[in-house]
């Protein structure tokens, strides 16, 4: 089936995406299927849905690079048009002529809509990488996560930076064009996480009443309210630190690097070389 701008607009108004939402995007728009116009469509059946009065944000981040820089990757400049990884629908609104896009070097934000200036005019390279979502939590915004595969409700990452648990991440940066027109160096100083270990939240949002189930298409959609996640996330965290790490035991990011990481580095080592082995049995089948 050919979705059509009409069908989308149907199933996000049904889904219960009001005029006037603040709604944050995760959108796999393979998951939706084929639609006549592609992630322009999806982007203006989203604009419609919302109306006038309400405003767009999607995560647009950019690459960084392992420091020191190389030659290459130092002439990799991030500017508020340098394109993003993040996807179709992403990339669409970076360059539509009404989008706003945050200042932040390397995890940029872009918004279309009434308070796309108040939220990304404010994300600066002082900001926190996830202070945009913070602050839409306490603006009563949604989150639209399309596609089962599509990791994330948007608020985790802001939970983990909350509660101050930090990791020992492989030192990244990227060079920046500031307001100025100078070029500089900006490193990343946030702690990320694993997106294998996120969807163990789904059945605690669904518990607390703040995930719902949508069709958006052919996908599966989440539609969460932020502030409820967020609010999940906080108790759960401080009551198990590690309810985010993934299950996976050759997974070094969960079971070595953060401070309260309890793994054994031979353990990780041993499984890693059983994982292997595996592969390579599997393979001669």
């Amino acid at each position: 089936m050919m979705w059509t701008k009409k069908d989308l607009v149907s199933d996000l108004k049904k889904g219960g995406i009001p005029k006037g939402a603040l709604l944050h995007l995760k959108v796999s728009i393979r998951a939706i299927g084929k639609i006549d116009g592609g992630a322009e469509t999806l982007l203006e059946a989203l604009l419609d849905t919302v109306g006038p009065e309400g405003t767009l944000v999607i995560d647009s981040f950019v690459t960084s690079y392992p420091l020191p820089l190389s030659k290459k990757h130092a002439r990799q400049i991030s500017t508020p048009k340098t394109a993003s990884y993040a996807g179709a629908l992403a990339n669409v609104m970076i360059r539509h002529p009404l989008m706003v896009r945050s200042k932040h070097p390397i995890q940029r934000f872009t918004a279309i809509g009434k308070l796309a200036h108040e939220l990304m005019d404010n994300h600066t390279p002082e900001s926190g990488g996830y202070d945009v979502l913070e602050r839409m939590a306490r603006m009563g915004a949604l989150n639209l996560s399309v596609g089962r595969n599509t990791i994330g409700v948007g608020t985790t990452h802001v939970a983990i930076e909350k509660l101050g648990f930090t990791k020992k991440n492989p030192p990244k940066g990227v060079n920046y064009l500031d307001e100025e027109g100078n070029i500089k160096l900006f490193k990343v100083n946030w702690n990320g996480g694993c997106a294998r270990g996120f969807p163990k939240f789904i059945p605690l949002y669904e518990q607390a009443g703040c995930l719902k189930w949508i069709k958006v298409g052919n996908a599966d959609a989440a539609l969460t309210d932020m502030a409820g996640t967020l609010a999940v996330e906080m108790k759960k965290l401080k009551e198990d630190p590690s309810f985010f790490f993934c299950d996976d035991p050759t997974c070094k990011d969960c079971r070595l690097r953060w401070e309260h990481s309890t793994g054994n580095y031979f353990k990780v080592k041993y499984y890693s070389f059983l994982k292997i082995v595996r592969g390579n049995f599997l393979n001669m089948k």
